[in-house]
């Protein structure tokens, strides 16, 4: 009984040490504040990767974070299109330069279509440049998903962009 009653106060002292004010209101946080664990870069993409062109037709999502200690983390999606298949991949390198992102990972678990190879395990490597954020700029640009390029992300390697012309990057 006399646990439940000392739990109790303590309880109410971790809520009366809440901020009364907004987050919004409190301000940006610095890097230094947040030492290692501040977000130094985050990327994204979100859409179908449809394109007239090059008559592609499923979805890409991703998202990577790297924090000042130089950790990363994140995922992404890859759909290649109808019963083609796709892969989930862990995110572990990210290298942000300018508007662009490399990213690479390792394949959690993904097939080549029904039936098809297993490409769990593999590296994988893409490429997004963030180009605008109105209707009016020029549409966004991804690469493929390329998968077992003996190639780190770090290298930058000039894979091919195409016009992401049903969705959004976002490179910070």
């Amino acid at each position: 009984m006399k646990t439940a009653w000392l739990a109790v106060p303590v309880a109410l002292v971790v809520a009366c040490n809440e901020p009364t004010t907004p987050a919004a209101s409190l301000g940006t946080i610095s890097a230094d504040a947040q030492g290692a664990n501040a977000v130094i870069h985050r990327v994204s993409v979100g859409g179908s990767d449809q394109d007239v062109t090059l008559n592609t037709d499923a979805n890409f999502s991703l998202v990577a974070i790297q924090k000042a200690d130089g950790s990363v983390s994140g995922e992404w999606s890859d759909q290649f299109g109808q019963g083609q298949g796709g892969v989930q991949v862990a995110v572990n390198c990210l290298v942000v330069a300018g508007n662009q992102a490399w990213i690479g990972g390792i394949i959690k678990s993904g097939s080549t279509g029904v039936g098809g190879v297993d490409l769990s395990g593999l590296p994988a490597l893409t490429r997004i440049a963030d180009l605008g954020k109105s209707a009016n700029d020029t549409p966004d640009a991804i690469s493929f998903t390329f998968i077992g390029l003996a190639v780190p992300c770090t290298a930058q390697p000039n894979l091919p962009l195409f016009a992401m012309t049903g969705g959004q990057v976002t490179v910070n």
